[in-house]
């Protein structure tokens, strides 16, 4: 089985100021998923990321 394994992921901007992800980890299967939360939560950027 295919899987996709993140691990402790940040991203930060600004020199280090402004956190837009902070030890995010999540293991993917095959399947479909939803990405949710309010604005500036992150989401564009994780996916940015993983792409």
């Amino acid at each position: 089985m295919l899987t996709l394994e993140i691990k402790n992921l940040n991203k930060t901007y600004k020199n280090g100021k402004v956190k837009a992800l902070c030890d995010f980890s999540i293991t993917l299967t095959p399947g479909v998923y939803g990405l949710l939360g309010p604005n500036g939560a992150g989401e564009s950027t994780l996916m940015n990321m993983i792409t």
